[in-house]
């Protein structure tokens, strides 16, 4: 049996989905023992491809999607998209094995999964919206922290593609680079709206 890690891991359980949805989501019952979030040890996710590496979270943020799943209020429209148990987070930074802090981006596309040529999508670099989120080497899923296989910032262990993994500046707080991942949605969508530096937005 391999290494084990702490872990807040979301599983899939019908009854307990039921549960935190007949409680309106309430926190007290959708952190609670009845509900799909469990603390406890899990295997370390294991290294799916030669090149890809570790990573020990220090902070994660904690989304919408992640308060949408743990209080019954996701849709499920994209559950086939998921695999399951999966650690929830993907706003992550973290420490590499050589003391290097880094922040992760979540998308799970083509060059993530080792798929080549790429994707429309990911050939246009837009890898959140890749075609094969079900193919390669780790499980189904759209992001780290919703893929059973890499783990995710609410453990201990998280495994990334290289691709995925961005240095922090020093001048930069690990509470203020977990705020990478939201903002560059941000600005993300600032930018494709067409937003100039005179728009408020």
């Amino acid at each position: 049996m391999g290494v084990s890690v702490l872990a807040l891991t979301y599983v899939r359980s019908i009854p307990a989905f039921a549960v935190v949805k007949a409680a309106g989501g309430r926190p007290d019952v959708a952190t609670s023992a009845l509900s799909m979030l469990k603390l406890g040890d899990v295997p370390e996710p294991a290294i799916p491809a030669r090149d890809w590496i570790r990573v020990m979270p220090s902070v994660s943020g904690i989304c919408g999607s992640d308060l949408a799943a743990i209080s019954g209020h996701i849709s499920l429209y994209l559950d086939p998209l998921t695999s399951y148990p999966f650690v929830p987070g993907h706003e992550v930074v973290g420490v590499l094995d050589d003391g290097s802090r880094v922040v992760i981006e979540p998308a799970l596309g083509c060059v993530v999964r080792g798929i080549d040529p790429p994707c429309p999508r990911c050939a246009e670099g837009r890898p959140g919206l890749c075609y094969n989120v079900t193919e390669g080497p780790i499980e189904v899923g759209l992001q780290t922290g919703y893929c059973a296989d890499t783990g995710g910032g609410w453990g201990e262990v998280v495994v990334a593609h290289p691709s995925q993994i961005h240095a922090v500046p020093d001048s930069l707080s690990d509470e203020a680079a977990v705020l990478i991942e939201p903002f560059a949605c941000c600005v993300h969508a600032a930018l494709r709206g067409g937003a100039t530096k005179d728009d408020v937005v």
